[in-house]
């Protein structure tokens, strides 16, 4: 069955909003959907509603930025969003978010290229990262594409990068836990591990809680997607599917057994 458990809107870095995902959900037939931005939660309540009206499901649940030896991306599927000290705790990583634009933007200025927070704010909606700057740049006419922001100025180790405030792995695993939620490695293919570490760095998460792995995703091949099932399967891991869809031109909708998403369902605490 066709499913997306790894969707973003405008409440972080998608291009729509929540009930515009809800839209595009519906046209392309998929009745299960998960919005999850990027360390926060504030497109649920609207994606929710959207949802209801169109008969679709939505999980709710986010994207939690995780510090360890390398980035970490977490989702927590069916977090209690209405928690109001879930919702402290995810008001922490959007302040530190904000930090991070700020930061980036001193170093873009000493390049000669000027861009504000006032700027940034009014061009973009929602939970404000890189991909907003990167847009504005392309308008600022300081690159001439979304790319190449990334490839010379703001991409991972790049000279205007600033690397992120994140909560430990373990603590993001413990969080989602206290909250009702499961947590998922997202694409495991961005661990940047091979073979024996892949399967140890799974092995230790699963000893701290995860519930899951993100094995169908739009950039997994199909030899990446049989090796991370059999390490789901291993380590009695819920087998996830999600594009990781921002923009027109992503990819939308994934293949998942229908077998899959009932274990996740079922394990709903909420």
């Amino acid at each position: 069955m066709k499913v997306d458990l790894h969707v973003h809107t405008t409440a972080s870095d998608g291009l729509l909003s929540p009930t515009e995902i809800i839209n595009k959900a519906k046209e392309s037939n998929l009745d299960t959907i998960a919005i999850a931005d990027h360390d926060t939660i504030d497109g649920i309540t609207e994606g929710m509603e959207a949802a209801e009206n169109h008969g679709i499901r939505l999980i709710p649940a986010l994207e939690i930025s995780a510090r360890h030896e390398k980035q970490i991306h977490m989702l927590g599927y069916f977090v209690d969003y209405k928690d109001l000290k879930f919702q402290t705790f995810v008001n922490k990583l959007k302040n530190s978010r904000e930090e991070r634009n700020q930061k980036m933007l001193r170093k873009l200025d000493n390049l000669g290229f000027h861009i504000t927070m006032e700027e940034l704010k009014a061009n973009a909606e929602g939970n404000i990262g890189r991909p907003h700057i990167a847009d504005l740049m392309v308008k600022k006419g300081y690159v001439s594409t979304f790319a190449e922001a990334f490839e010379k100025y703001i991409g991972n180790g790049k000279h205007c990068y600033v690397p992120k405030e994140r909560p430990d792995i373990r603590k993001s695993i413990e969080i989602i836990r206290k909250y009702k939620g499961i947590p998922v490695l997202a694409h495991p293919k961005y661990t940047f591990l091979e073979d024996e570490e892949l399967e140890n760095f799974i092995s230790w998460l699963s000893d701290l809680g995860l519930g899951g792995l993100e094995v169908f995703y739009s950039k997994h091949s199909k030899e990446e997607e049989t090796k991370y099932l059999k390490l789901a399967e291993k380590y009695s891991l819920i087998p996830t599917a999600g594009s990781d869809y921002h923009r027109n031109g992503d990819a939308f909708g994934m293949e998942l057994k229908k077998e899959y998403l009932d274990i996740l369902l079922s394990s709903e605490t909420i």
